[in-house]
């Protein structure tokens, strides 16, 4: 690998990373230490002025509010049935509903890897937002290592399970009217997510929502078809 590639999966990694950290919940505050020292990384090397602004509002926000007002709108944000709802697996935005084939997909391509899901501690599925986050992080970080085979599953990965709905994650975690913390998250992941595409020569997907899983997206005041856990850090082992 040559030395310009490593630098740019090691920065891909820890974009999953961030990720992966500030979509989980945890209940001790220094499991979220890492979020802070991450922003200070992209604050000094961001994608562009719009990522640029986003990290610097959601570092001053941390700073001002503390990781109490990240776990309130995690809360508010994807737990709460009275706000509006974000599905966060795969399954739903291709189907309308959990556990479909993109799970199955999604299955398979961790089988596939040296990763093992970590089902005392994970009730996440294998397509489910932040699961797919951290199985990126540790494929990405397995190749810079030197396992080819792991960055070339990482890819099949993106294209075959994100890239198909995370645009639209995206625009309603933006939209989302409790979100702060998570709406400039989403215009990292949106300038992330383009610059993943154009490092992986993928194009962004045209798939259209049926109006039956459109509608069921939009409506509010509604629980989530699955009971949304508090996750940790620890949901993939070797």
């Amino acid at each position: 690998m040559q030395t310009n590639d490593k630098a740019i999966h090691q920065a891909r990694a820890l974009y999953y990373t961030f990720f992966t950290k500030i979509f989980s919940f945890n209940a001790q505050a220094e499991k979220y230490a890492p979020i802070a020292d991450l922003l200070k990384i992209f604050i000094a090397n961001p994608l562009d002025e719009e990522s640029d602004a986003a990290f610097r509002s959601l570092d001053a926000h941390l700073r001002s509010e503390g990781c109490e007002a990240l776990k309130q709108e995690y809360d508010d944000v994807f737990v709460s049935p009275e706000s509006s709802f974000i599905p966060i697996s795969a399954s739903y935005y291709d189907e309308g509903r959990d556990d479909g084939q993109k799970r199955v997909k999604a299955a398979g391509l961790v089988f596939r890897s040296k990763f093992r899901k970590n089902d005392s501690v994970c009730n996440d599925s294998e397509d489910q937002v932040l699961f797919l986050f951290q199985l990126m992080s540790r494929l990405i970080e397995a190749g810079v290592a030197g396992d080819e085979e792991s960055l070339a599953l990482a890819k099949e990965v993106f294209s075959e399970i994100i890239n198909d709905f995370i645009d639209e994650f995206t625009a309603l975690l933006f939209q989302h009217e409790k979100s702060f913390f998570y709406k400039n998250t989403a215009i990292v992941l949106k300038t992330f997510i383009a610059f993943e595409r154009l490092f992986l020569n993928i194009e962004a997907s045209h798939k259209i929502a049926s109006e039956e899983r459109a509608s069921a997206v939009i409506q509010k005041d509604r629980k989530p078809l699955t009971q949304r856990v508090r996750r940790n850090l620890d949901e993939i082992v070797l």
